[in-house]
């Protein structure tokens, strides 16, 4: 029987595979570096199908037993937390669950991507090995919990927070799920002069969408290396960075107390509110009109001091 081929950036290709929809699926915030979903079902079966991109798979609870056929072969698998799947791009595979599946998270990452990052880790090329999901991936649980909570919060963080994640969990792949040899190299560090070109950029863009190619390019280096060494450099990931940046200008708007809480919210790059409010709380321990509030008690009290 010849597999069939799915693009899983396609929904009716999804379709095809998948009876009941997901619970949440990256396809509502069109980011284009991965395709992520979460899906919760009982039984569950597929036809032999071969994916254009690397395909992962991790499963969050409780516990199940799959038959999986990679490639032309077959194993029973026993399916505990945090146990992944790995398929590489274009190689046949299905599944057929025969106790319940639970939840589970799974990805597609583009193939140019892959060999993207092997040529930026100094390896000679990519060639992926399948992996059955008999063993505990902490790196890609972790990763994909990570995924799941930015679509339950409604992306906050926007497409750079998936184009991040694309290139960590392409690096992981590469490394573990690999064939190749590594060749050595060296990674260069952030200065403090390039730093502070990056906070200039960052604060002159704060209404519009900052990408992580963007941020990269700035720095005149691959969105790989600059992540991994924006993080040590900083001590936060560039999309936590940039949203804290986001805050401490939304900070200095409502000290001066001129715009509306919309405006600001407009002025600091959210296009929702209702997310900049979340967003503001979770990293000020308080909500922006609280904080505004409080802004005019303490000028009030400054000028009866000076009075």
């Amino acid at each position: 029987m010849t597999a069939l081929k799915l693009d899983f950036r396609n929904p009716d290709d999804r379709a095809s595979l998948f009876s009941v929809a997901p619970v949440r699926s990256s396809a509502v915030f069109g980011w284009k570096d991965l395709y992520f979903e979460r899906r919760d079902d009982d039984m569950f079966e597929t036809r032999e199908h071969a994916i254009d991109g690397h395909y992962l798979m991790v499963k969050l609870n409780p516990l199940s037993v799959a038959e999986r056929r990679i490639d032309g072969r077959a194993r029973t698998e026993v399916q505990r937390r945090g146990a992944t799947a790995y398929v590489p791009s274009g190689c046949g595979h299905s599944v057929r669950y025969i106790r319940p599946l639970g939840s589970l998270c799974l990805m597609t990452l583009h193939d140019a991507t892959l060999r993207d990052i092997a040529d930026e880790l100094g390896l000679p090329g990519f060639a992926g090995t399948p992996a059955f999901a008999h063993e505990t991936d902490s790196f890609v649980l972790n990763a994909f919990e990570a995924l799941d909570r930015e679509l339950r919060d409604g992306n906050p963080h926007g497409a750079l927070f998936g184009q991040a994640y694309a290139r960590l969990v392409a690096a992981h792949i590469v490394t573990r799920y690999g064939s190749a040899g590594r060749r050595k190299s060296r990674m260069p560090a952030l200065s403090v002069s390039r730093i502070k070109w990056l906070d200039d950029y960052i604060e002159s863009q704060l209404t519009h969408p900052i990408s992580l190619d963007d941020l990269a390019r700035q720095a005149g280096l691959s969105p790989y290396y600059f992540t991994r060494i924006f993080k040590e450099a900083t001590g936060l990931p560039p999309y936590q960075y940039v949203l804290h940046k986001r805050i401490e200008f939304a900070r200095m708007c409502l000290r001066q107390d001129q715009l509306s809480i919309e405006d600001v919210a407009m002025a600091c790059g959210f296009g929702d509110p209702i997310q900049f409010s979340k967003q503001f709380k979770k990293i000020c321990g308080t909500t922006p009109s609280a904080f505004r509030a409080e802004c005019r008690h303490l000028s009030v009290q400054d000028c009866r001091r000076s009075a």
